[in-house]
């Protein structure tokens, strides 16, 4: 019953309003307390009436008609809710939230440039590590409808001007849904959250050609005064989940919404009993039962979740359901999860307003992984989805049809049941996008040529920018990729980016910034040393070591980094990021008048992250037989160390040397210690300070294998044993 109605709240608690309720009387005041009371009871539609009529008398102040957005944005009256959102952002005063609201509406009405435009002023008010500071909506919105012959969908001859929604199957051949055209038993009631009739639970046949006839009150005890469904049956058809309101009321005396079991018995349903987990204190709805009966999803908005409704899962423990598990951040996001349904090959089928898409609620898909485990989710595209709400999608043991219900324009009022039918499997798909930009004159550039390639330099994929400078390349997980553009009396721009957590994105955004070809440009890219991706916030600077002007950068979520440098002068490039060895490398462009310096070709920019305790071996720094002297590769080596040093002072290390378990002990310890002695020797003499560097020989106290004395090992095994390290043991402040 989450989203029913067409009402989208994160809290669906209902409140049960005989028809015929006294509206306020007065002036705007007197109706704008009343309004706030509805609003309180979430009765929405009352105080929609409420607020307009304040309005209408003059009250067009923040409080009204921000209000009034929020009541027809939850009501599903998108059109109304954009305008009042329209004035909202406004205000002087106006929220980052209102921001986010007025893109969500506009993006509800498929105004998708707008909503962008919208949705990325949201995230600039958000602080840096906060989330993406670019929306992506258009993008999102090209993926999600380039494939439309996906679907074939149809409408159904059982739908109503009323709310027809929330289809579950009931064995093959027949179908349970939720609907409120029951509208006149005894005396008439409605909801004052929506002013429609209550929800009842009705089944329906199912035809050959997949449409839904022969639609009838559900018989038995499952049917009340109450709001009754979603529900889900068992597949013997012999147990039924469902939910239902009122119930239960908190002390505020608002109902809450709880799931209820009915049996079977005959043809009618029974033997009605509450779940265990129902609670005055937070919503229990939307169920539904894994193909093996073992698992029992719901949604809930219980403390503790990712915010708004998200979905949970109990097992069954042998006649009593297992303590509710949140699904986790595959499934949930801090906005609103629900109509959950797990498929026969058990993939998780829900909707959800949190994830990217095309506008209010949209129906994902997430393949399943292991048992109540899902990987991340995938939106199911148009036709399906679209700017309005999109959701309770159920679908059959062969995976090609089924329902789901949507508030779309062209049905037959309110939310209609839909039925469809899947032409070939859902497949998550990786995009990166960008817009070229000519630094000149600050515009995108239509027509220009971009190249995708890979880490290797290899060509993966060509093409030209849109007529608003736009590109896009599909892209794979766990890879590092660069984006080339190449235009006329420009030097060609570049930026890199990897997709090492694209799951949770799906579209990764780099804009590529050209500049007129002249003068001479430096620049690359950093990444990390221990995995793949590029390094973000690494402060690169550089220094004209003749004037001593320093530039610096701040290196963004490609590790890109550009500056324009004089001709005929040294440079000093400086890297530094807290946590990470610096590092300095020297650039000279003697002889350069114009062109681009690639760094990465110069140099090999990966960055470790510093860790106190934790050996780095020195592995071209070998020792001939028991000899103790250096040989010039490894003295190479250590030059290297020794300007690791020097570029980050605040650095103590030690350095240990390591042999292995031939030969006596006491002999191995003195060997080594002189090994030791020797290194620590030439890097003092090289300019390190006598007190940032220690030498130990450790002899063979310290195997890495299990080639302890008495134990035969090949010489290779031993090999392992005979190293030399350098450990970081203190970070001086």
């Amino acid at each position: 019953m989450f989203n029913t109605c067409s009402i989208r709240s994160v809290c669906m608690a209902l409140c049960i309003l005989a028809g015929g309720m006294l509206r306020a009387q007065g002036g705007a005041e007197s109706r704008v307390r009343a309004a706030d009371q509805y609003f309180q009871e979430m009765a929405y539609a009352l105080a929609v009436q409420e607020y307009t009529a304040a309005a209408d008398m003059g009250a067009v102040n923040e409080h009204v008609t921000k209000r009034l957005a929020e009541c027809n944005m939850v009501l599903g009256n998108t059109e109304e809710a954009e305008r009042w959102y329209a004035i909202v952002v406004k205000f002087l005063n106006r929220e980052p939230r209102d921001l986010y609201n007025y893109a969500q509406a506009l993006k509800s009405n498929g105004k998708y440039e707008q909503a962008e435009e919208w949705m990325d002023r949201y995230l600039a008010t958000l602080p840096p590590e906060g989330g993406p500071q670019r929306s992506n909506i258009s993008a999102f919105v090209r993926k999600f409808t380039d494939q439309p012959d996906r679907f074939t969908i149809r409408d159904l001859s059982i739908n109503t001007s009323y709310s027809d929604f929330a289809p579950t199957w009931l064995g093959e051949d027949h179908v349970v849904f939720s609907s409120s055209r029951r509208s006149t038993v005894g005396v008439k009631r409605l909801a004052a959250l929506n002013g429609q009739p209550f929800l009842d639970l009705f089944e329906a046949d199912r035809t050959s050609d997949g449409d839904l006839v022969n639609v009838r009150e559900l018989p038995g005890r499952v049917n009340t005064r109450l709001h009754e469904g979603p529900a889900t049956c068992s597949i013997d058809g012999g147990t039924m989940y469902f939910t239902r309101n009122g119930a239960r009321r908190d002390r505020d005396g608002i109902d809450r919404l709880g799931i209820y079991r009915a049996k079977a018995d005959g043809g009618d349903w029974t033997s009605v009993d509450p779940f265990l987990y129902n609670n005055t204190s937070s919503n229990m709805g939307d169920p539904a039962l894994s193909p093996d009966g073992r698992y029992l999803y719901f949604v809930s908005d219980m403390p503790g979740g990712y915010g708004g409704t998200d979905i949970y899962v109990c097992k069954d423990l042998g006649g009593q359901w297992g303590e509710p598990e949140n699904l986790g951040p595959a499934v949930n996001t801090p906005y609103n999860e629900v109509t959950p349904f797990i498929a026969a090959d058990g993939t998780l089928y829900f909707a959800s307003d949190g994830h990217p898409g095309l506008g209010g609620l949209d129906i994902f898909a997430a393949p399943t992984v292991g048992p109540a485990t899902f990987n991340a989710s995938i939106n199911v595209g148009a036709p399906i989805n679209g700017p309005k709400d999109d959701l309770s999608f159920i679908i059959d043991k062969a995976g090609r049809a089924g329902y789901f219900a949507s508030d779309r324009p062209g049905g037959k009022g309110d939310d209609d049941i839909y039925a469809f039918i899947m032409h070939y499997p859902l497949e998550q798909r990786y995009l990166c996008t960008g817009t070229v930009i000519d630094d000149e004159d600050g515009e995108p550039k239509p027509a220009v040529d971009v190249t995708l390639m890979d880490d290797h330099d290899n060509v993966i994929g060509t093409t030209t920018t849109d007529s608003r400078g736009e590109y896009s390349f599909a892209v794979q997980r766990e890879k590092e990729y660069k984006v080339v553009a190449r235009m006329k009396g420009r030097y060609d721009g570049e930026q890199h980016l990897s997709t090492e957590n694209i799951e949770s994105q799906q579209i990764i955004a780099r804009d590529i910034h050209l500049v007129p070809d002249a003068g001479i440009w430096l620049r690359g890219a950093v990444r990390y040393k221990e995995k793949i991706g590029f390094i973000e916030g690494m402060t690169v600077s550089a220094v004209n070591l003749t004037s001593f002007f320093t530039e610096s950068s701040v290196t963004g979520p490609g590790g890109d980094f550009s500056f324009r440098l004089q001709p005929n002068e040294e440079y000093e490039v400086l890297f530094e990021k807290a946590g990470y060895f610096s590092m300095s490398v020297p650039v000279n462009t003697a002889g350069i008048k114009r062109g681009v310096i690639d760094l990465n070709q110069a140099r090999d920019l990966v960055f470790e992250r510093i860790t106190v305790g934790e050996p780095i071996s020195l592995k071209y720094v070998t020792w001939a037989g028991r000899d103790n002297k250096l040989d010039p590769i490894g003295r190479t080596e250590l030059d290297g160390l020794v300007e690791r040093m020097k570029v980050n002072p605040n650095l103590v290390v030690e350095i240990g040397v390591h042999t292995d378990a031939q030969g006596d002990p006491e002999s191995a310890l003195k060997l080594t210690q002189k090994r030791a002695d020797v290194v620590v020797d030439y890097l003092r003499s090289k300019g390190v300070a006598k007190d940032r560097v220690l030498g130990k020989g450790y002899g063979s106290t310290r195997l890495l294998n299990h080639c302890v004395p008495g134990v035969q090992c090949s010489e290779e095994e031993h090999a392992e044993n005979r190293r030399t390290e350098y450990t970081v043991t203190r970070v001086l402040q």
